[in-house]
């Protein structure tokens, strides 16, 4: 699972095939919590998928963090997906 992005203590990390399927999302970690967010479709707002033990601040910047970056992001996950 290489980490394709670090931001402010944030590791936004891409899950490789075969563990990982669609549809396109990054995993954000941050000390002992994760959330996933799932990239929009189309024009679409990203939206926050799973929550594992990291509080809401986090969450927010986490989201931000994705949000500001989505474009590369999602560039690199279709490098590693196809």
């Amino acid at each position: 699972m290489p980490t394709v992005l670090r931001v402010e203590g944030f590791a936004v990390k891409i899950f490789l095939p075969p563990r990982e399927h669609g549809p396109p999302h990054v995993h954000v970690l941050k000390a002992d919590g994760e959330v996933v967010i799932e990239f929009g479709w189309h024009g679409e707002r990203c939206f926050l998928r799973e929550v594992y033990g990291m509080n809401s601040r986090d969450i927010v910047k986490a989201f931000r963090i994705v949000e500001a970056n989505v474009d590369a992001l999602l560039e690199r996950w279709q490098e590693y997906h196809g």
